[in-house]
């Protein structure tokens, strides 16, 4: 018996010669043909897919850039908001002399004679001043000077007596010296 011809010829690329190859590649034309444009159709796709993936990755980070821009912007516009407020609740500022004017208004509501008063000195703490006033006065009742006083303290404006001395003098006044410090702050 004889043994049937393989009509197919074995591919064996160790021992192939130029012949052969060529003879494999002209019978398998097509399928090559389709093979490579299979696989360029592949790179291809994946090269579109990585230029839109990069794309897409870029626009997302600029986007999450701009909505980070935007909630810093309304961040800043709220504490400006709430920052105005806080300064429009801040006592008006007064200068040393409407202050002195001041006390000595208070002083005359309250029944009380003012004998001096005057800016001792004015100290700049940075984001407020501080006024220290020497007050010295006379009222006809202890009584009286103690409604002055709490005027004084509950005034609108930030008033704090740092000092109090007095006597009572032969005609039964009393006469008391007051130190007064005022914050002014800055605005």
């Amino acid at each position: 018996m004889s043994e049937p011809k393989n009509t197919n010829p074995s591919l064996d690329l160790k021992n192939m010669d130029a012949a052969q190859l060529s003879s494999v590649l002209s019978e398998h034309q097509n399928s090559l043909i389709k093979l490579v444009l299979v696989v360029l159709t592949l790179f291809m796709g994946a090269a579109i897919f990585n230029t839109h993936s990069a794309r897409e990755h870029s626009l997302q980070k600029k986007i999450s850039e701009a909505q980070q821009k935007l909630e810093v912007i309304k961040t800043r516009e709220s504490s400006l908001a709430d920052l105005n407020g806080f300064k429009s609740t801040l006592p008006k500022r007064m200068n040393e002399f409407e202050l002195v004017g001041a006390i000595s208004k208070l002083a005359k509501a309250q029944g009380i004679n003012v004998i001096s008063i005057s800016p001792a000195q004015s100290k700049d703490m940075g984001l407020y001043d501080v006024i220290t006033i020497n007050f010295n006065g006379e009222s006809e009742s202890f009584k009286g000077m103690l409604l002055f006083l709490r005027k004084v303290e509950k005034f609108s404006f930030p008033l704090r007596i740092d000092s109090w001395s007095g006597h009572e003098d032969d005609n039964k006044k009393i006469n008391f010296i007051l130190q007064i410090n005022a914050v002014l702050i800055h605005t």
